[in-house]
Parts: structure tokens; C-alpha cells; sequence
């Protein structure tokens, strides 16, 4: 349904676009068209009306002129209107477009990079690249226009004038040409220290409970200095770009009026040849010259901060995309089906090696354990099965199909995976339970609640299945969301479960209903699940015993257990209390 009214949203936009860009460009002409009206106007008055004592007509001209400013500031109202509607059209397709590439980038993306950062990218890059649309190439277009006519207007009244005024545009290039350059450099160093300062407060923010409970608070604001002191460098050196860039500005403006004045004073018709009524409407156009000069320069500092945005999204975009070969399939998956895994071989970083030539096999229908140390390899092997990585070496069959080109048609109702912590979404119970997958069923959601023995709990929520979880919300026991994560993985009946650690940080009641559970649902499925300790193993059929990356021992828990291998000695230590 969100996909539906943004795709929805997405077309009304665009349907418009046409029409306001064609009331942008008519905004825009106006508004040329009656920055220049006021000054001929106001030659006029002062030329026939004023300077011949003739005053009949001067109430109708200065109506006139009144309306000309007016309809100048309805036609700017309407040029920066548009420009507004345009820009956050462009928004809405940027976010969608680096939403669109996020979903296609490897799970690796998202280990090595801080959210934090990714959220600057998505909102303060995205906002700087706005104004490069709603108040930057526009603006600088419009402004640029404004600057050519007003100089027309003023080379109509006299060459020499515009050919004088025409001497101000390479002073203004170098100064431009100047703060361009440093003003970029600074807002690119604020961009990076708004980034590290988003990436810190979301770490302490999910540390938080881990800086209370050891007392690390003031080590915190310490740390969070640092990212803090570039931030302030690199604001307080874009500020002082920014601050003396108009005023050099205004400076330059009083120059040249001030030498207008000077060269045009009257001298009969005037030193340049022209009357009084055009003096001051050379003026007054010199003035409103300067308007959309410094409005370019605000324009070209704009675009700077813009293009520092643009290039941070630019590196988002050139992030190495994840190739999946998904041929689109609709039959059904056969029940139940095998996994076959054959020289594997796996590294997080080049020459690392987490997983190193592991072959083994689960038959339909059967349940494997994966056990092993902290480090062995056991969960990277569970996300290889579950299609979250290419292997480097080797390869993984669940049925006809290698995991990771798995068709998306199908693998959520192939491969059911309950992961260790539970992700809490803000949404409803059955949100959480269906994903938003409009396909599943409110009987299957019920279903799956009743099978892992939470339905009970869940109809006593205020709202039941549609009781909101989350930030700020109702919230659940930590037992009771692995449950939930269990309902999730059970939902759309899949025939191959993957289990991580299921019962790592449960009290033994709840335990006991995941056993339950997973005894129920596990009738002619394949499981395959991890644990670090030996009680942890859920009715195996057969268990792997996993170290450094390899497979040491390979039986049934009663073969093992008759064995002086690693299960027996793993066994022996957990009934001494110890913990691996």
C-alpha cells in the first residue's frame, strides 16, 4: 500500500510538471518585464511632467509605476511558488531513486557504514540539492536574465553607461571566482562534520544503556567534542565567506551609483548626454542591476553547498551495486527440500577467511545444528544458506536454487529465518508479523500467532492484532518478540527454517514454548539452526561442530556424545558451568 500512493504521488506530480514549468517560465518573463517597466516610467515623469512643471498626468503614471512594482512582486511570488513545487518534486524522486539503490546494495553496505551517515545523505544532502533547483540554477537563470535586460535598458539610455557597467563584470567574475572556490571547500568540510556528528549520536544513542551502566557519560561528551570542534571550524569559515561576500557587494554597488551620479550630472542634457528623467532612471536601474547580482552571488554560494550535497550522493550512487541473476518463476517449490553446501569458502575482507572449504548436506525434512565458539563461522555460514552473501568459493543449493539468485517471487515462502534480536518496526502486531505483505492472510497471520503460542497474548493488547508496537508505543517482552519473530518466519509456511540462536537470552518458561513451537512447525520441514552451546541444540538430527572456520566433527548427538571429540568435550565443560 506505501509503494501504491508514493508510485500514486509520483504521477500527479508529474502530470503537473508540464504545466508549472510553463507558469515558471511566464513568472520569470514577467518578472524581467517589470523590473524594467518602473525606471521608463519614472524618466518619463521626470522628463515630461516634472522638469516642464506640467503635472497633469503624473497621478495616472505613478498608477502606473505602483502597478508595474506590484505585478513585479506578484510575478517574483509566483516564480519562487513554482520553483518550490518543482524542487520538492525533485526531492521526492532523489529519495526515491536512493531508496530504490540502497535496496540493491549487499548486506556488507550496511555492516561498514554508520547509519548516521546514511541518514545525513538522505536528508541534508538531499535538502542541499534541493535548493540547487528551487533557489540555485533558477534562481541563478532568473537573476542572470533580469541583470542582460536591466543592461539593455540602461545601454538604451546611454552606450557609454553600459559600456561603463560592463567593466563591473570581471571584477565581480574574480570575486565570484574566489569565494566560489573556498566557499565549496568550506561547506564540503561541514558536510563530512555533519555526517560524523549524525553517525556519533546514533551510536550513543544505541549504547546508551551500556554508557549508563558503566558510568561512561562524560567520556561520551568528550568524544563527542571532537566532531563537534570540525563542525564549528567549518560553519564559522563558511560564515565568514558568506558574511563578507555581500557586503564587498553593496560596497561595489555604492561605488558605481555614486560614479553614475558624478559622470551624468547635468550639464545642459548632461555630461553623458542624457536628460534628468534618465539620470534617474539610469539610477534606479544601476540599483535594481545590483539586486539580482548579489542575488547571484547568494545563488553561487548556494550552489556550492548544493554541489557539496551532489557529490555525497554521488559517492551514495557509486557504491558497488549487489548482482542478482532472479529469474522470475512461478511454479511451486517442491516440500520438503534439501540443503546442499559444497567447498565453501568466505571472507568478510580479502585474505580473511571466515569460513574456510566446508562441505556438508541436510536431507528434506531433517534437522541440523551448527555448534561451535564465538568467531567459528556459524552465522556466516546461516546468512550464506539464507542468500545474504555470494560465497568466494564453493557453492549453496536449497533445492534446484542457489540462495542468493533465489527469484524474491519465492524466497520468503521457501526460506523462513528467525534471527537472534528481533528488529522492532513501528507498525501493528500484524505489521510485524506479515511485513506489510498484503498477500499474506489474516487466517495465516493467526495462524502463525497460535502455532508459536502467542495468539492468547496478543488478543488481551488494547487493539489486539492491530495494537501499534515501537518507539514510544506498546512494547512487548523480550521472549514475546522472538515469538513474534518466530510468527513472522511461520507465516507464509515455509519449508526450510533458519534458527540463530533462538533461545540465547530467555528465561527458561519462554524457552520452553520456543521448543514447543519449533517441535510443532518442525514436521517435514528442514531446519538448520546455531547454537555456542551444546543445550542449546534444538532435537538435531545430526550436528556440525564448527572451529575457526572449519568442520571438526560430524554425528548424530548420540554418535558424538559416545565420542572423545570436541561434542563430548564441549558437553563436559557446560555441565562444570561453563559458558562458550
Amino acid at each position: 500500500m506505501r509503494n501504491r500512493l508514493v508510485s500514486n504521488a509520483v504521477k500527479i506530480t508529474c502530470k503537473n510538471k508540464s504545466a508549472y514549468i510553463i507558469l515558471l517560465i511566464i513568472a520569470i518573463i514577467a518578472g524581467i518585464l517589470m523590473q524594467l517597466l518602473p525606471p521608463q516610467i519614472l524618466r518619463s515623469i521626470i522628463d515630461n511632467n516634472v522638469s516642464k512643471g506640467i503635472y497633469e498626468g503624473v497621478l495616472k503614471l505613478s498608477y502606473y509605476y505602483l502597478l508595474a512594482v506590484v505585478l513585479g512582486g506578484a510575478a517574483d511570488f509566483m516564480r519562487e511558488y513554482m520553483m518550490a513545487i518543482l524542487g520538492q518534486d525533485i526531492l521526492l524522486n532523489i529519495r526515491l531513486n536512493m531508496a530504490k539503490k540502497l535496496s540493491r546494495l549487499p548486506i556488507s553496505y550496511f555492516s561498514n557504514k554508520a547509519v548516521g551517515e546514511i541518514m545525513s545523505q538522505f536528508t541534508s544532502d538531499v535538502d542541499a540539492v534541493g535548493t540547487l533547483f528551487t533557489s540555485g540554477l533558477i534562481g541563478l537563470l532568473s537573476d542572470g536574465l533580469k541583470a542582460v535586460g536591466i543592461l539593455i535598458s540602461i545601454y538604451i539610455l546611454s552606450p557609454e553607461l553600459a559600456l561603463c557597467m560592463l567593466i563591473l563584470i570581471p571584477i565581480i567574475y574574480l570575486i565570484t571566482k574566489f569565494f566560489k572556490s573556498n566557499t565549496f571547500k568550506a561547506q564540503m568540510e561541514s558536510r563530512r562534520a555533519v555526517a560524523h556528528i549524525n553517525g556519533f549520536v546514533q551510536e550513543i544513542f544505541n549504547g546508551t544503556r551500556t554508557i549508563k551502566i558503566f558510568g561512561m557519560e562524560d567520556q561520551s561528551i568528550s568524544d563527542f567534542q571532537n566532531p563537534l570542534h570540525q563542525n564549528l571550524q567549518a560553519v564559522n569559515k563558511t560564515s565568514t565567506l558568506n558574511s563578507i561576500f555581500p557586503c564587498l557587494m553593496q560596497i561595489l554597488r555604492a561605488i558605481i551609483i555614486a560614479i553614475t551620479v558624478i559622470i551624468a550630472a547635468p550639464t545642459d542634457l548632461g555630461a553623458l548626454g542624457i536628460s534628468i528623467g534618465s539620470v534617474a532612471a539610469a539610477v534606479d536601474l544601476i540599483s535594481r542591476m545590483f539586486a539580482p547580482i548579489e542575488a547571484i552571488a547568494i545563488e553561487f554560494q548556494t550552489i556550492q553547498e548544493a554541489l557539496s550535497g551532489l557529490e555525497r550522493i554521488n559517492e551514495f550512487h557509486r557504491e558497488q551495486e549487489e548482482i542478482r541473476v532472479e529469474p522470475l518463476l512461478n511454479k511451486k517449490v517442491s516440500e520438503p527440500l534439501s540443503i546442499s553446501v559444497e567447498s565453501l569458502t568466505f571472507a568478510y575482507e580479502e585474505g580473511k577467511n571466515i569460513v574456510k572449504d566446508i562441505s556438508f548436506d541436510i536431507e528434506p525434512g531433517t534437522k541440523v545444528a551448527l555448534v561451535g565458539r564465538t568467531g567459528a563461522g556459524k552465522s556466516t555460514i546461516l546468512n550464506l544458506v539464507a542468500g545474504l552473501y555470494k560465497p568466494d568459493q564453493g557453492s549453496i543449493k536449497i533445492g534446484e536454487f542457489d540462495p542468493f539468485e533465489m527469484p524474491t517471487n519465492i524466497r520468503r515462502r521457501t526460506i523462513g529465518i528467525v534471527p537472534q534480536s528481533f528488529p522492532i518496526y513501528d507498525g501493528t502486531i500484524r505489521d510485524a508479523i506479515t511485513l506489510y505483505d498484503e498477500s499474506i492472510t489474516e487466517e495465516e497471520v493467526i495462524a502463525a500467532a497460535k502455532i508459536v503460542g502467542l495468539h492468547e497474548d496478543i488478543i488481551k493488547l488494547p487493539k489486539g492484532y492491530d495494537t501499534v508496537i515501537g518507539e514510544g508505543e506498546i512494547k512487548l517482552s523480550y521472549g514475546q518478540y522472538q515469538l513474534l519473530t518466530l510468527a513472522c518466519a511461520l507465516v507464509c509456511n515455509p519449508p526450510i527454517l533458519l534458527l540463530d540462536e533462538v533461545t540465547s537470552g530467555l528465561d527458561s518458561i519462554t524457552e520452553g514454548k520456543v521448543f514447543k513451537a519449533l517441535e510443532e512447525v518442525s514436521k517435514d520441514r528442514t531446519i538448520l539452526t546455531i547454537s555456542h552451546r551444546i543445550s542449546g541444540i534444538i532435537d538435531a538430527d545430526k550436528v556440525i561442530m564448527l572451529e575457526q572456520g572449519r568442520i571438526v566433527e560430524t554425528g548424530t548427538p548420540k554418535e558424538l556424545a559416545g565420542k572423545d571429540g570436541w561434542y563430548a568435550k564441549y558437553n563436559q565443560i557446560e555441565k562444570l558451568g561453563w559458558r562458550m
